[in-house]
């Protein structure tokens, strides 16, 4: 047998071991194989990786494979056994024939261990081996050979896995068996082995969970129907969520028939199990539930249903099965807020019933608008946004004024998107905010005045005495569009505030104003690197290739904000003159302008990177080496595999290393 670790007279550190085994690259496996054999079973786990890479890189022969895979036999090296099975994993196809030959070894562990390794090698080669091994005699031979071949998932496997289902009384087999063919996924009639071992108390869940995948008839659901009516709430709770995949499953001329079956199941105390069974956190099992309710449309289920928006996850599926119930959904949802105590509840309930729509929460809304927790309030505000209820507007321009943020800012964002608002009660808002002590208030006027179109009110907030309420004012002049807006921005350009004069080059770029292009290049000039970038992005969208000449001034000048910015438009725009200047001025970038560069280049064109790819994977910053890596398919073929087979020879960098060894892996 092969040594296990390395020689008592070699490498001692865990270092120093994996320097001598990474010593072995690029040597034929008949030279390096006594090391890299060793190494396989190094009490490092790291040392053991690199050697299953160099050894599957080697592609060893079948005579090297026979000998790695009598070191699965060695019962006292755990890491050995690993390492050896990600190994024949990964050699795959090549490694099938010896392993389907060593199926009849006299060691049982083996033979387990090989039918393991064949489940995760997969394909239809495997498959003969595997469906002979469900015969073994080792009954832990036989369980995997049916879990492997769940693994594999060939549908012609799953009339011998039915047929050694039946055969074999093992528990631990049938366990891994069912599950098998729950993996495999064929519907149709249900054998009647598995009506059999439903009767079978241990075997329950697992038949459950199988008919998840292969019921689609009403048999299956019969099935289903009486372990929902279970006293075990394990077995509930499987049942729930195996019928809620078969109902999705049955044929439509089964639809009707099924739905009646689920409806006597509501009435024989069903609704009690399901409430039982609904449990916060568990995703599968409350879709299974909701699934089921939204079939029946059952005013008893509004409660439950209601429970379900709590979960943000269940809001989509919840809300489908309430709007199935209509008003009897709202009139659940009204009288649930009234008794409720739970904040939280409360704002929910007002989610839904803005998103009902119905005029019969909008009492319930306006008190909820006054609720005394900020969180019900701020989801009132929310909910208003889709009711035309003027008096419910008005509420919420006074919640403008709330002594809560959050919930001041959603009231400004319903009035914001809300189309039903009346303009005149928009008009007192907005100037009722901009005479408002707090810059934040004014901040909101600013995105009403550009609701309402009025450039006049902008523009008086544009000479505020505060930034944060000339940036607000800047920012909101872009939605004016045209002349209205470009006007004003201009002005803003030279604010003093380097945030205002990039609000305002933004929205000169939102405003589509061709009138803006001039001030924009004149802008190009200011003294701030972030004002600078967000002119160019906007004088790009505006003039388009007109803009080439200052493009390509501002790569050559700019700063590394600015050069960034270019990169950004080369990536956006079709501009091979701004690909032409930047790849001349390759050699003198560093940092994120290279390595930005470099992917600009090998995905747009990747001929104007080819001479400069041996002095960036020899650059000294390991992300910029990286990314050389990864741009290396630009190359021809034999020049890709000698740069990189270089480059991996002196890097000392572990993540490049990899980076340069899963290219070379593709090859």
């Amino acid at each position: 047998m092969v040594n296990q670790t390395c020689p008592a007279t070699g490498p001692t550190t865990d270092d120093e071991r994996y320097q001598a085994v990474q010593a072995q690259l690029g040597k034929p496996l008949s030279e390096s194989s006594a090391v890299l054999f060793a190494a396989l079973g190094d009490p490092s786990w790291r040392v053991r990786k690199q050697a299953v890479e160099l050894v599957v890189a080697a592609r060893p022969a079948a005579e090297q494979l026979r000998l790695l895979l009598e070191l699965l036999r060695d019962d006292e090296n755990a890491g050995l056994r690993s390492a050896i099975a990600e190994l024949m994993i990964r050699v795959g196809s090549a490694a099938v024939p010896l392993l389907l030959a060593h199926l009849h070894d006299a060691d049982h562990d083996l033979r387990k261990q090989v039918v393991d390794i064949l489940g995760q090698i997969g394909g239809k080669a495997v498959l003969p081996g595997l469906i002979e091994a469900l015969s073994d005699q080792d009954i832990n031979v036989a369980a995997s050979a049916a879990e492997a071949l769940g693994t594999v998932g060939y549908i012609s496997s799953a009339p011998v896995l039915l047929q050694h289902l039946e055969q074999n009384g093992d528990l631990f087999f049938r366990f891994n068996a069912l599950a098998a063919l729950a993996k495999i996924g064929v519907c149709g009639t249900l054998p009647p082995i598995i009506t059999e071992l439903v009767q079978h108390d241990l075997l329950k869940r697992s038949v459950y969970a199988c008919l998840a995948r292969i019921g689609n008839d009403r048999v299956a659901v019969e099935l289903l129907l009486q372990g929902v009516l279970s006293s075990q709430t394990g077995i509930v709770q499987t049942a729930l969520i195996a019928l809620a995949q078969v109902v999705k499953q049955l044929k439509p001329s089964e639809q009707t028939a099924v739905d009646s079956q689920l409806q006597v199941l509501l009435d024989q105390g069903g609704i009690e199990q399901l409430n039982n069974a609904f449990s916060p956190g568990n995703l599968m099992l409350n879709e299974a539930i909701i699934t089921i309710l939204g079939r029946l449309a059952d005013p008893r289920c509004a409660g439950l249903l209601l429970c379900a928006l709590l979960d943000e996850r269940l809001v989509t599926p919840a809300r489908a099965a309430l709007k199935a119930l209509g008003h009897q959904a709202v009139a659940a949802a009204v009288s649930r807020f009234t008794d409720s105590s739970d904040p939280a509840e409360r704002a929910v309930l007002c989610s839904f019933l803005g998103w009902q729509g119905d005029v019969e929460g909008t009492a319930t809304l306006g008190t909820a608008l006054h609720d005394e927790d900020p969180h019900v309030r701020a989801a009132a505000a929310a909910a208003v946004l889709r009711m035309s209820d003027p008096e419910l507007h008005a509420a919420l321009v006074a919640l403008l004024h709330d002594p809560d943020r959050a919930v001041r800012d959603t009231a400004l964002n319903s009035l914001r998107s809300s189309n039903l608002v009346a303009p005149a009660l928009l008009v007192e808002a907005a100037v009722q905010l901009a005479q408002e002590s707090s810059p934040v208030q004014r901040c909101g006027a600013a995105f009403l005045f550009a609701k309402l179109k009025d450039a006049a009110g902008l523009s008086v907030l544009l000479n505020d005495e505060y930034p944060v309420v000339r940036e607000a004012a800047a920012r909101a002049a872009g939605q004016l569009g045209m002349a209205e807006g470009c006007s004003n921005l201009v002005t803003a350009l030279v604010d003093e505030e380097p945030d205002v004069r990039i609000a305002a080059a933004e929205s000169l770029g939102e405003c589509g104003d061709t009138s803006a292009i001039q001030p924009l290049k004149l802008a190009l000039l200011d003294q701030d690197f972030w004002v600078q970038a967000a002119v160019l992005r906007s004088l790009v969208k505006l003039a388009g290739r007109e803009a080439i000449p200052e493009l390509i001034a501002c790569w050559e000048q700019g700063d590394e904000v600015v050069q960034l910015a270019c990169i950004e438009m080369a990536e956006q725009s079709d501009l091979p003159e701004l690909l032409q200047a930047i790849s001349q001025g390759l050699g003198k970038r560093q940092g994120e302008v290279l390595k930005g560069a470099i992917d600009l280049l090998s995905h747009q064109d990747g001929r104007l990177l080819v001479p400069w790819m041996q002095h960036v994977i020899c650059n000294p910053d390991w992300d910029v080496r990286v990314a050389a890596v990864r741009a290396s398919v630009v190359l021809a073929e034999e020049d890709r595999h000698l740069l990189l087979q270089q480059a991996l020879e002196r890097e000392d960098n572990d993540l490049v290393k990899e980076g340069i060894r899963t290219m070379l892996r593709r090859e």
